[in-house]
C-alpha cells in the first residue's frame, strides 16, 4: 500500500510478518505513537521471544527516554530480570550521573546473598558521603547484624579518622 494518508480501523487488527519487518515514520519532527485507549485493565505488551543478550532493545539515537507511571499505591515500575543481572550505567560526566530519588518515600536497597555476595558501595576516585537531616538519636545507624564493623583509613599526616559530636556524647562500649 502506496498512500499519502492511510487509515486501518476494525474490531480487531492481526498484522504478522513471516520475516524481518519494521514500522517506520521518517521526517523530522514527526511522531509514532502506539496506544492503548479507553482506560480500564487493559495493557500494552511489547514482547520477544529472542535468545540473544539484546533481545529487545529500546533506544533513542539523540535523545532521553522516560518511562513514567501515574499509578497509585502498588501500581509499581518493576525492572525483573530472572535469570540474569540488571545493569545501570551512565556515561555523563556530572555528579550526579544516577539519581536514585524518592520525593515522600524511603528507599531501600537489599541484597540477599550468601558470603562474598555483598552489598558494595564504592567511589573509585571522588569521595563517599552518608548524611542524615533527620533529628533523632539514631539519625545514621551502622548495623553488623552477626560480624564485626572494619573502619580503615589509608591516608598520610593529617589524613585522620574523626569522630565530632558538637552537641552530645561520644558513647563506646564493648561486651567482650
Amino acid at each position: 500500500i502506496n498512500s499519502a494518508a492511510f487509515t486501518l480501523d476494525g474490531s480487531t487488527v492481526s498484522i504478522d510478518g513471516a520475516d524481518d519487518s519494521n514500522l517506520t515514520v521518517t521526517g523530522s519532527g514527526k511522531d509514532l505513537n502506539i496506544v492503548v485507549a479507553g482506560g480500564g485493565t487493559q495493557q500494552l505488551t511489547l514482547a520477544s521471544a529472542g535468545t540473544a543478550a539484546n533481545a529487545m532493545t529500546l533506544t533513542a539515537s539523540a535523545g532521553g527516554i522516560d518511562i513514567s507511571a501515574a499509578g497509585e499505591a502498588a501500581q509499581d515500575i518493576d525492572i525483573v530480570n530472572t535469570g540474569g543481572s540488571v545493569n545501570i550505567s551512565a556515561t555523563e560526566d556530572i555528579a550526579d550521573a544516577i539519581c536514585i530519588n524518592a520525593t515522600t518515600g524511603g528507599i531501600d536497597i537489599t541484597a540477599d546473598g550468601a558470603a562474598g555476595k555483598d552489598l558494595n558501595l564504592s567511589c573509585t576516585n571522588g569521595s563517599s558521603s552518608l548524611s542524615s537531616a533527620e533529628d533523632v538519636a539514631d539519625a545514621v545507624s551502622i548495623l553488623a547484624a552477626a560480624g564485626g564493623i572494619d573502619i580503615t583509613a589509608i591516608g598520610e599526616a593529617g589524613q585522620d579518622i574523626d569522630i565530632t559530636n558538637t552537641g552530645g556524647s561520644i558513647n563506646i562500649s564493648a561486651t567482650e
